[in-house]
């Protein structure tokens, strides 16, 4: 009887990852099918990941609902990062956004800081870079303010309302 060599996985693909169920809550990394959230954005046909908040405008918008996922971008992709996703947000997902072409990625880092990237001739590079008080007024979204203490800032804490039971 002749031993077989059991068949080497294939690495999944872009197709694989949009075959899953929908509850299914994996990002494709380099042709793995990672259990993380939901991913919306593919980079690939071996990549799909979820920025923590994205942005589509009104043509990214029509592209997404008429490629179904399989073309396109958001015009901006926003990542909280903490000490175990430093790496991946700042180095692995950036060159992932600049490869297919998002104009914009704000990186807002638990060293109370945030940076605005814009993607020039392939490469992001620091549009701004803003730390503690500072208020974020990034040139595209105009009229947008963020006062960065707020970020910072858990909800209920710093207010001057009473105490539970004072008057």
């Amino acid at each position: 009887m002749a031993v077989g060599h059991p068949r080497a996985k294939q690495p999944a693909t872009w197709a694989d990852f949009l075959a899953l169920d929908e509850d299914d809550q994996r990002e494709l990394i380099d042709g793995v099918l990672v259990e993380v959230e939901m991913p919306t954005v593919r980079i690939s046909d071996r990549r799909g990941v979820m920025p923590d908040l994205q942005y589509f405008g009104r043509e990214s918008a029509r592209v997404l609902a008429q490629q179904a996922l399989t073309e396109g971008h958001p015009d901006l992709a926003v990542e909280v990062v903490s000490e175990t996703s430093r790496r991946h947000d700042r180095v692995t997902k950036l060159g992932w956004y600049a490869e297919i072409g998002t104009p914009e990625y704000w990186i807002v880092a638990e060293a109370h800081t945030l940076e605005r990237l814009i993607l020039r001739e392939g490469r992001f590079v620091i549009a701004e870079a803003l730390a503690e008080d500072a208020v974020f007024r990034p040139e595209s979204f105009p009229g947008l303010e963020i006062p960065l203490p707020e970020l910072w800032t858990l909800p209920g804490e710093g207010t001057d309302s009473p105490a539970e039971g004072e008057t």
